[in-house]
């Protein structure tokens, strides 16, 4: 996938938190058990994209990527924001470290994108597996809302 395509997916993904979610009712987006509302899903999102963007900058700064999904490697754990957070506050927060993730990346040399020095995944590698986890949640939000446009 291209440098290009990638910023759009990733643009993309916040678009549609803001345009199909954002708008609804707190109450309508915290139905469901633990771990099965809108907002559950829109937390793990925030979670992943801090982890992220937070893989992304040790990469840069010359450690691997192994943590940037949460899995145990070089990265850094991160403070996660209060679990608290309305459902827009966390939209807002996905939407800060997305634009993080977003930031770096257009800082990089177009070398970087496919650089395997640190470790066996490279960033346009693991940005494309951000990008596949952003439509599997993206996808779990529409069917917990029960609408094929999520409206």
């Amino acid at each position: 996938m291209s440098e290009q395509e990638l910023f759009n997916g990733l643009i993309a993904t916040y678009r549609e938190l803001n345009l199909k979610v954002r708008p609804l009712p707190e109450e309508r987006l915290t139905l469901g058990r633990s771990g099965d509302s809108v907002r559950d899903v829109v937390l793990a999102m925030r979670d992943g994209e801090l982890r992220f963007s937070q893989a992304l900058k040790d990469r840069l700064s010359g450690v691997g990527l192994s943590g940037a999904f949460g899995d145990k490697g070089e990265t850094m754990l991160i403070e996660i924001p209060s679990p608290d957070d309305t459902t827009v506050e966390v939209i807002s927060q996905f939407g800060t470290a997305r634009e993080s993730t977003l930031a770096m990346l257009r800082g990089m040399a177009p070398e970087t994108w496919d650089d395997p020095e640190h470790g066996s995944t490279t960033v346009r590698e693991a940005t494309e597996e951000l990008l596949v986890r952003d439509g599997t949640q993206l996808e779990k939000i529409v069917t917990l809302l029960g609408s094929p446009s999520a409206n």
